[in-house]
């Protein structure tokens, strides 16, 4: 128990106090990588050795936290080793009966607006 740590933690802690589930990223071999919002793992965390980078988002609301995704994904992809390329990861939403949806869900949108 990290009492520094906490205090970081607290401001975050009324956002899952009263949920009945919690987020939990964790890679393949059932690794937690993230419990968020509330931290990130050592396991996670990028060096200056990184190749890969996992990009994951969490919000209260579906439709900014898939354009926030998408926005991040965007832009940083422009930096790998074959720009723009990313790879899909399929998210299973346990309390929504194991539906499983692949994102980042980039499909092009259109919309008119004025000058």
């Amino acid at each position: 128990y990290d009492k520094k740590e906490n205090c970081k933690l607290k401001p975050f802690l009324k956002i899952i106090r009263d949920s009945p589930t919690y987020p939990v990223i964790y890679d393949s071999k059932r690794v937690v990588c993230s419990l968020p919002p509330i931290i990130n793992g050592e396991h996670s965390k990028i060096k200056l050795t990184t190749k890969n980078v996992f990009i994951e988002c969490t919000a209260t609301d579906m439709t900014k936290a898939n354009i926030v995704l998408n926005t991040v994904i965007a832009m940083f992809s422009g930096y790998c080793s074959k720009p723009f390329s990313v790879e899909s990861v399929k998210v299973v939403y346990p309390h929504k009966d194991n539906k499983e949806i692949l994102y980042p869900q980039m499909d092009p949108v259109k919309f008119e607006t004025n000058a």
